[in-house]
């Protein structure tokens, strides 16, 4: 054994059980000939999950100069937080724009320098990165000076002009051709890229081919592979129309995305919505049997929970999967307003527990095999060591080395004494905090624990509604902690890590501590050798946003009322389950009806269906998938006791009659005729009640055997019509709708 890696065998051991080491980003990857996203050095498979993030480019870039930061500094400060949450990929669609002519000639500048420097930050921090040369935002408001090949054109014409595709080929080669100032390799060969994505979200003219797409994919590849490149390289898959463009594709894989809960809501989304994550756009099908398969973009867009990254880390796997990444990480500086593309917002400073959650997502996308199986679920999953709760706010991680979670759980560590990292936000067994901002315990040694403590925030404004402002307030107060971990007793003392200074010895297993970073020891003072291990200790370094400065209208700090009041606006507890999204009905195509929103006795929103009258058309109703990305699905699982609720009235001062009917995937119609009267109520209609309709178009002869799966619902309809009232066809009609349930 050479002396080097005697002393990295010898550090190993001093660092003991802490988390595994991270490694820097730099394995070759090839697909093989099942399509299959391998490893060269051991033909393992890959399986990575990170983000996408833009501080070399566009928005973030202008605005941190404009804030006077050191954008280099930014960029390492958040790659340690990758890095903090076990992320493993950054994906970067580049806005040619900045760093491009008009002839495709690739543009050195500093926004190239930038990405330089990310792209070797994340690789040495192991993140391996996929880069996507030309995202085409000819549209965009940041203007270029260098008059980029992409900014006098739409997608539409880049992808169908010939007289456009010269500069795009040349700019493919050429950007892989650039040698990383940082690194002295290529794009084309570093090992730390991963592989290229050709072009982002490319769009077509209404007539294009399949043969036309490919052309244009195939063009852009030769391209890049003019680099001397064998990286792996995708196309976007990412609508449905692109799929028949496959097979003629000579890419090694094909990219999709997945928003389970569409985008632009405008407001933080209410309710369960973990129902919602059913299918990325690379679910099965034949033509995608032998492609690599990369979830270039994916979100729980306008979710404020932090219980929906799991479920779909396990949905992509399923699918087979091999890299993911969400979409969009804000930078540190930024995150406290969600300036950057706001239907989403992921930051470990900012919203504690959603990232604790990613962290966790990160762990099963590692974990979960390639293809295996996948059930939508209303309310939580359990595919051990992995818990989601929705109602709880909770996903968590539970094995005999680690314990993460998201909110305070009562899953008890099955082994305390085997931990070698507890992660959370709340309340475990073996730990728990007064804050609600993050804490991460790394162990070093038997009794030697580091701590990195992050500071409590208070949400003051939905960051989901693309107003300015800040949205989220950083707490100066020390939160206590209370650790019960075997190995440092009930006395331990919590020593800063910077300094050595000590801060803290702890009563009853508990320390009131400023967020910072720190050694917790069971021994009253560590001696030289638990300190070189401590510090050694294989951790990214700690960064956190100072405390904002007092309110000067609210009390400052916001007492324990008023954060729990600012948590219940925007983690609303569940109630029943409301099938009937107003704004999307309101949305929807309604059949010769009128249609607009409404409230209801209680304030609710409610959806008003109007007829002048039923002489032109006999029915007027409007429907809407609940597999799309109104419901995004599966009817939750109703008890032998479930009913159906209602809450309606008829909107003109008298009784209306209406038909709810449920279409299941297999065509089937079940439904009711309700009378609403002229006043809010609700109407409970047991599901066994529920007639079959066989009149539908499309609806299979009923069987003696059959018995409806509410949860295979992929279309609710809410129906007027002559047939239900003919005496009063001639009259005007109109109902109101708030709410459509299930209760047990």
């Amino acid at each position: 054994m050479s002396l080097a890696r005697y002393r990295s065998a010898l550090l190993a051991a001093l660092v003991g059980s802490a988390a595994a080491c991270h490694a820097a980003a730099d394995r070759l990857a090839r697909v093989d000939a099942a399509g299959v996203l391998r490893w060269c050095d051991d033909a393992s498979e890959v399986a990575l999950l990170g983000v996408n993030y833009y501080t070399p480019f566009a928005l973030d870039y202008r605005a941190l100069g404009e804030r006077g930061l050191d954008r280099k500094e930014v960029i390492r400060r958040d790659v340690a937080h990758f890095r903090r949450l076990g992320l493993t990929a950054l994906r970067l669609h580049c806005f040619d724009r900045e760093f491009s002519t008009k002839k495709g000639a690739f543009v050195e500048n500093d926004h190239v320098d930038l990405l330089d420097f990310l792209i070797s930050e994340a690789a040495s921090n192991g993140l391996y990165t996929v880069l996507t040369p030309i995202a085409a935002w000819g549209g965009a408001p940041w203007t270029s000076a260098t008059n980029g090949f992409a900014c006098a054109v739409t997608m539409r014409e880049l992808t169908s002009r010939p007289d456009l595709r010269g500069a795009q080929v040349r700019f493919e080669e050429e950007f892989a051709r650039h040698v990383n100032r940082y690194t002295g390799r290529r794009y084309a060969d570093d090992p730390a890229i991963l592989g290229f994505e050709l072009v982002n979200e490319p769009a077509y003219p209404e007539d294009t081919t399949g043969e036309q797409i490919a052309a244009y994919a195939n063009a852009l590849l030769d391209g890049l592979r003019a680099s001397g490149t064998k990286k792996p390289v995708f196309y976007s898959a990412t609508w449905n129309r692109h799929y028949e463009a496959v097979p003629l594709l000579r890419t090694d894989g094909v990219s999709g995305v997945c928003y389970a809960t569409g985008l632009q809501a405008g407001q933080a989304l209410e309710g369960l919505q973990l129902a919602r994550v059913q299918a990325s756009t690379l679910a099965p099908r034949p033509c995608l049997r032998k492609m690599a398969k990369m979830v270039y973009e994916f979100d729980a867009a306008d979710v404020p929970g932090a219980y929906m990254y799991p479920a779909m880390a396990q949905l992509f796997r399923s699918e087979g999967v091999q890299w993911a990444t969400q979409f969009q990480y804000d930078a540190l500086p930024l995150a406290d307003v969600n300036l950057s593309y706001r239907t989403h917002y992921l930051n470990l400073a900012y919203t504690p527990a959603k990232a604790l959650s990613f962290a966790i997502a990160a762990e099963v996308f590692r974990r979960t095999p390639r293809g295996a199986p996948f059930t939508p679920a209303y309310a939580g999953m359990s595919f051990p060591p992995f818990r989601v709760d929705a109602a709880g706010n909770l996903s968590e991680m539970a094995t005999e080395s680690d314990l993460l979670y998201t909110a305070t759980t009562r899953t008890r560590a099955p082994a305390p004494e085997r931990l070698r990292r507890v992660w959370g936000c709340g309340a475990s067994d073996v730990a728990a905090s007064t804050g609600n901002g993050c804490y991460f315990l790394d162990r070093v040694a038997h009794g030697l624990w580091r701590l990195q403590l992050y500071p409590s925030v208070f949400p003051c404004a939905d960051p989901y509604t693309g107003l300015d402002g800040k949205k989220v307030l950083v707490c100066a107060e020390a939160p206590r902690l209370t650790v019960r971990l075997p190995d440092l007793g009930a006395a331990f003392a919590a020593w800063r890590t910077a300094d050595g200074t000590r801060m803290a010895r702890a009563t009853d297993g508990t320390v009131q501590l400023a967020p910072g970073d720190y050694v917790l020891s069971a021994a009253p003072a560590p001696d030289a050798a638990a300190w070189r291990a401590a510090r050694a200790a294989d951790l990214p370094p700690y960064f956190a946003p100072p405390p904002d400065a007092p309110a000067t209208g609210p009390r400052w700090p916001p007492t324990l009322a008023e954060r729990a009041a600012a948590k219940r606006k925007l983690f609303p507890a569940p109630s029943r389950w409301n099938f009937l999204d107003v704004a999307s009905f309101l949305r929807a195509n309604a059949d010769g009806a009128r249609c607009r929103g409404a409230k209801d006795a209680w304030g609710a929103p409610a959806y008003r269906l109007e007829a002048r009258d039923f002489k032109t058309r006999e029915a007027l109703f409007v429907q809407t998938r609940t597999d799309g990305p109104l419901f995004a699905a599966a009817f939750p699982e109703a008890g032998p006791g479930a009913t159906l609720v209602l809450r309606g009235r008829g909107a003109l001062g008298r009784a209306e009659r209406v038909e709810l009917v449920f279409r299941l995937e297999s065509g089937e119609a079940w439904g009711k005729n309700v009378t609403l009267p002229d006043y809010w109520c609700e109407q409970r209609i047991p599901f066994a009640e529920l007639d079959y309709y066989a009149h539908f178009d499309g609806a299979p002869r009923r069987t003696p055997d059959m018995r409806p799966d509410f949860r295979r619902a992929t279309v609710v309809s809410l129906c007027i019509g002559k047939w239900l009232d003919p005496e009063r066809a001639g009259q005007a009609h109109a109902i109101e709708i708030s709410h459509v349930g299930v209760e047990d």
